[in-house]
């Protein structure tokens, strides 16, 4: 056995024999508490409680695949480690020793754990199907699949959240601007989302709001330094490249310029042209400027819709690029793509100010918009359905894509409440 997860499960379900339990140095030891998970820094459980030859110890537990593991990860240097009351092992191979040379009582568990229990998870993670445990969801209490849900979305929330932990840091803990960056990275969707983000870098929003009122100013600022004055064809392009070339030198913005061959236009339809997603993002931030409040304080489905549905200028409206008129009118954002922009802006940053303030009603917020939205409707999705997943709103469909990256597809079953019920010795 080779998978510290695994193991770890193995000690947190306490799924072996536990009669008689001895040290590798052959004194008796009982289990009072496994204690909980660490998912941070440090020993793997805290708040342990053990006891050895009549005496109860308090503190944490480490899990290893073979006892060496301590050596090779450094613990013996790391005093976080020193009240370590437990080393929990695959395959004891050394002895062990804290920063103060005392050494570290062992469990070996290869010869403990039970068989019916190894061999219900070596038939998991051998399984090649793309959802290791398809042919034994039906046995499957509802209960599980409604853990494994909640589970997996409070896993995509909070990894969504940790990824804006380091975007704040770069805008110096300035939130409007965060929620700027953020929504423009999302405006780009997945074509132009890298490029959006770009813009957003190099086009702050303090200056943005010194033109809220003027369209065709925020026009100039964010069309010129995507790139795309460069070479003006007609009568509008070109006052927009001169009043560019007078803004960008105001606030010191050519270093900083993008280029048009950083935008991709190829196989996308003209609704979604990067030119187009400008213009709409350029007409929302000429009405609304606050956007940290809109997407947190004012968030739900029916307010973004109403300011997000915004037309872009009569130019936009009739042009997908530059000099390039649309045989359609170009209206402001459809409403998929305003549900798309709930889920990834709105969702995710009421996520993380959840995390930061420590205020779960933000939190709460953001399964509350993701319960009012519609499913999302892709490949992965269907695999739930045909395995009989009823996949109704973005709750659902967010989950299930979480579910089906992260746990399914890397083979997490310990970490899966699904996995955990079919593990479980009986």
């Amino acid at each position: 056995m080779k998978n510290e997860d695994f193991i770890h499960y193995t000690w947190q379900y306490q799924q072996f024999d536990k009669n008689n339990l001895k040290t590798t140095n052959q004194q008796p030891l009982t289990v009072i508490k496994t204690g909980y998970r660490n998912f941070n820094s440090g020993p793997d459980f805290e708040n342990a409680r053990i006891n050895i030859e009549g005496i109860e110890w308090a503190g944490k537990v480490e899990i290893h695949i073979k006892s060496s593991d301590w050596n090779r990860h450094q613990h013996q240097h790391d005093k976080a480690y020193d009240n370590v009351v437990l080393h929990v092992v695959w395959e004891h191979d050394i002895e062990v020793l804290r920063t103060d040379m005392t050494p570290i009582p062992t469990l070996e568990i290869k010869d403990l754990v039970y068989a019916d229990t190894l061999q219900k998870y070596e038939n998991l993670i051998k399984n090649a199907a793309e959802i290791p445990c398809k042919y034994q969801l039906s046995e499957v209490s509802e209960l599980s699949k409604i853990s494994m849900l909640e589970k997996a979305l409070a896993h995509r929330l909070h990894q969504k959240s940790a990824g804006l932990h380091k975007l704040v840091k770069a805008v110096n803990g300035d939130f409007e601007e965060l929620a700027y960056r953020v929504f423009a990275r999302n405006m780009g969707f997945k074509l132009n989302s890298e490029a959006f983000l770009r813009l957003a870098e190099s086009l702050p929003l303090k200056i943005i709001q010194k033109h809220k009122g003027n369209l065709f100013q925020i026009e100039a600022l964010m069309l010129g330094q995507a790139g795309f004055l460069e070479n003006p064809q007609d009568e509008y392009s070109e006052n927009l490249a001169t009043e560019y070339e007078f803004l960008a030198q105001k606030y010191n913005l050519t270093p900083l310029k993008m280029q048009r061959l950083e935008w991709r236009f190829l196989r996308t339809r003209l609704g979604n042209f990067p030119t187009v997603r400008i213009s709409q993002f350029a007409a929302i931030l000429n009405q609304n400027q606050g956007l940290f409040a809109l997407f947190l304080e004012d968030a739900s489905k029916e307010n973004i819709e109403k300011v997000l549905q915004v037309l872009p200028s009569t130019y936009w409206q009739k042009h997908y690029d530059i000099a390039k008129v649309s045989e359609t009118k170009l209206n402001g954002i459809g409403k998929s793509s305003i549900e798309n922009l709930l889920i990834n802006t709105s969702v995710q940053l009421l996520a993380f100010y959840s995390d930061v303030t420590d205020n779960h009603s933000y939190f709460e917020k953001a399964i509350g918009i993701l319960e009012n939205i519609k499913s999302e409707k892709n490949f992965i999705t269907k695999i739930w359905q045909d395995l009989g997943f009823k996949c109704t709103s973005a709750f659902d469909s967010q989950a299930l894509i979480e579910q089906y990256n992260f746990f399914c597809g890397a083979k997490k079953c310990t970490q899966c409440p699904i996995g955990v019920e079919i593990l479980k010795k009986v």
